[in-house]
């Protein structure tokens, strides 16, 4: 019982001769197995209660209850005991796992070997009667385990936890104390001795870690007053480094005063310049504007100056041909005037000459001589 309580299987403060309880044996039952089963495969898990999706194996184990994952999955899950899981199809009705009474003898025997994941013989009523005078008295889902127990000789779970009997009664409530004993008889006496071992070295080891941690905290006690007295001098140090610093930081403002009013200075220079820059930018934009307009006015010049110079071509043109028609009209003034002149002598002439023909008709006239004068003349 004690070792079981070493390997933190049975609860602290359980007594050996108080009465075990269903879901107390199927909660050690199932640690044991975890911690003393060496494979894998043969390790029972405590199943965790999934809402709408795990179905109760029995109507009175609850997902609240406490021992429910070691109960459900450990052995309701893992098909080792009847349940709602396990029973065919056609049955109905509530099953019940009766979690605070008494364990029995025989389902300490039943569930041992279930867990323990045995391939039961083949149970022969005889046989058994003759190990067993109240055979008849046992379940009968039970015999195949009643004998493997009995097969197994001096390692035999029934001997060792309630010691020689012809009478299994197997309804008779078990003390946690058996409960102990068979938990620790079968396959797990072979692993319980390593598993007290190890925790026996990790005890020597936490109390070498103690040790040490002593050691340690001698040591650290030794160098904090080490340490109290470098604090004590660093204190010292500390107060004469914060005169120097104060002394510094005093410096230091009235550095950091100059340098605002440098900064200050700084600032409105940088300010006059950002106004001149301004300034000059627009006086840019204004020359800028200005170009624009006299290109503007340039090209209007450009197209004006050649406009004029196709005027002036024009004119000099027209100059041209007025001055030749100028001189032919001096020649034929010229000629007029000469033809005027001609005129004017050929009329006299021809005035004179009538005149003298007129004197003569009418002297012949006078005379008697007719003369006609053609009217064409």
């Amino acid at each position: 019982f004690y070792s079981f309580s070493f390997v933190q299987v049975v609860e602290p403060g359980v007594g050996a001769s108080t009465i075990c309880t269903r879901r107390e044996y199927a909660r050690w039952l199932v640690a044991a197995n975890r911690t003393l089963a060496r494979n894998t495969g043969a390790k029972v898990s405590p199943a965790m209660y999934i809402e709408k999706v795990t179905e109760a194996a029995f109507d009175d184990v609850s997902p609240e209850d406490p021992d429910f994952p070691f109960i459900q999955a450990g052995l309701a899950e893992a098909g080792l005991i009847f349940s709602k899981l396990s029973r065919g199809p056609d049955s109905d009705g509530p099953i019940h796992f009766l979690p605070d009474r008494p364990l029995s003898r025989q389902d300490l025997i039943s569930w041992k070997f279930a867990v323990e994941n045995h391939s039961l013989p083949v149970a022969n009523r005889n046989k058994l009667q003759e190990r067993f005078i109240d055979i008849d008295n046992i379940h009968t889902d039970v015999w195949p385990a009643i004998a493997a127990d009995v097969a197994a000789g001096d390692r035999s779970i029934i001997s060792s936890a309630f010691g020689y009997t012809r009478l299994f009664q197997p309804h008779k409530p078990v003390t946690t104390g058996q409960a102990a004993v068979a938990l620790s008889s079968g396959e797990a006496s072979e692993h319980i001795g390593e598993e007290l071992e190890r925790l026996e070295a990790e005890r020597h080891a936490e109390k070498a870690v103690a040790a040490e941690i002593a050691l340690e905290a001698r040591a650290q006690k030794e160098a904090n007053a080490v340490f109290r007295e470098e604090l004590d001098r660093q204190r010292q140090l500390t107060v004469e480094a914060e005169a120097v610093a104060e002394r510094l930081r005093e410096e230091l403002e009235k550095l950091k005063s100059e340098r605002e009013e440098e900064k200050y200075g700084v600032m409105k220079e940088r300010a006059s310049l950002d106004a001149a820059k301004e300034a000059l930018s627009r006086a840019r934009l204004e020359v800028d504007e200005l170009l624009q307009g006299l290109s503007s006015e340039k090209v209007k010049v450009v197209f004006e100056r050649d406009r004029m110079e196709k005027l002036l071509a024009e004119i000099e043109e027209e100059r041209d041909t007025l001055e030749n028609v100028k001189s032919e009209t001096q020649v034929e003034k010229k000629a007029l005037v000469l033809a005027r002149t001609w005129a004017e002598e050929e009329a006299k002439k021809a005035m004179a000459h009538a005149k003298v023909l007129e004197e003569a008709r009418k002297r012949w006239e006078s005379q008697g001589i007719e003369v006609h004068v053609d009217k064409d003349l």
